[in-house]
Parts: structure tokens; sequence; C-alpha cells
């Protein structure tokens, strides 16, 4: 394509001397900004499951829900069997350490059912607290208390409550707990000796 004016094209070549004047643009019939959704394929497709898809995936799902849930129940079983016998244990260390502190007798006896006072012939599984013995009113004075063991665990004990004398040592006799959850048939056996430290092992039950 040449001008047809000659110098208007000498004057152009001047000002813009690397732009070609004399060759034709070619230009592409496609646009220069591509959208980036087709103009015949979208992104989202029309398709679907179908039914039988559906199937399948819901049974690989039940399967699976069903191996896996056995496993998750033992596992929160034995974590809370854990969790309720290291509570027990700090609840020992806590009134034998307050006996040293207070230098009075202290205890942990078993209660009612989420009871606030020590129950005679009580059930340790119903709950359980820490006190000790005021020396000028030798009235029992509640530290603590724990609430009922949850999932159904069960907690003996020969005695109704351990008491530690100023020393740290107990007074009573020595107080061996077990901690049955039953559905697991696992438990835990703490044993706590004259001077007042537990000692903790595994069993079946």
């Amino acid at each position: 394509m040449h001008y047809r004016y000659p110098q208007a094209a000498s004057a152009l070549q001047k000002a813009y001397p690397f732009v070609c004047l004399f060759m034709p643009s070619v230009w592409s019939r496609r646009p220069v900004i591509i959208p980036s959704v087709g103009y015949k394929i979208p992104f989202v497709s029309n398709k679907g499951f179908t039914l039988v898809e559906l199937i399948i995936t819901l049974t690989i799902a039940g399967i699976l829900t069903g191996l896996a849930a056995p496993s998750m129940f033992g596992f929160v079983a034995s974590n809370r069997l854990a969790s309720q016998i290291n509570e027990l244990i700090a609840d020992t260390n806590l009134a034998r350490s307050e006996a040293i502190k207070r230098v009075t007798d202290t205890g942990i006896c078993a209660t009612a059912v989420n009871g606030t006072a020590c129950a005679a012939g009580g059930n340790w599984a119903n709950g359980w607290l820490v006190y000790y013995v005021d020396p000028v009113t030798a009235a029992s004075v509640t530290i603590k208390t724990h609430e009922s063991l949850s999932g159904k665990n069960t907690l003996t004990a020969p005695s109704d409550a351990l008491i530690f004398n100023k020393s740290g040592f107990l007074k009573t006799v020595t107080g061996n707990f077990t901690l049955c959850d039953s559905k697991l048939h696992k438990s835990r056996l703490l044993d706590v000796r004259v001077t007042g430290r537990p000692a903790l092992t595994e069993g079946t039950c």
C-alpha cells in the first residue's frame, strides 16, 4: 500500500525511521485479547453424577466409616481412661502437698454424685474431693472437688478416704485404686504407698 502523497510519506519516514510505511499490515481475525472462556467449551461442564456412580461412592464411604468407627471409639475410650487416672493422681499429690504445706492432716475421699462432702461407703466413680483439717476448729475444709466419671467407668478402692499427715505420709491403709473400662477391657491400677507416693500400672478387667 503506497501513499498517494509522496511528501507526506517522506515526512513520516523521517519522523519514524524504524517503521516500514510501505509494508501492508497483516491482521489476524482473532481478537488481540483472547477471553478466558471459550466460545463453544465452557469451563463448567453440564455433566453430573449418574445414579450408579452415586451408589458406588456411598457404598465405599459406608465401608470406610464402618472400618474406622471401632478404632475411633477405642481411641477415645483409651484417652478417657488415661485422663481420669491422671486426674486422680494429680488430686492425690495435691492432698499430700497440702498436708506438708499446711502442717495438718489432709485427705481425699469419695462423695455422693457430684457431692460437696465425703460420703460413708461412697462410690469413688461418683466423684471425690480434697480437703484439709483446720488446726483451730478441727473442721474439714474443701480444697477441690471432682465430678463423676464419664463413660460409665468404675473406680474402686479399699476405703472411703486416704488421709495424709503433716509429713505427707499415709495415716490410713495403703490406697489401691482400680479404674476400669468394661467395654475396653482395660484398667489402670493406682497404688498409693505408705510414703504417700503413687505408683501406676496397667491391667485388664
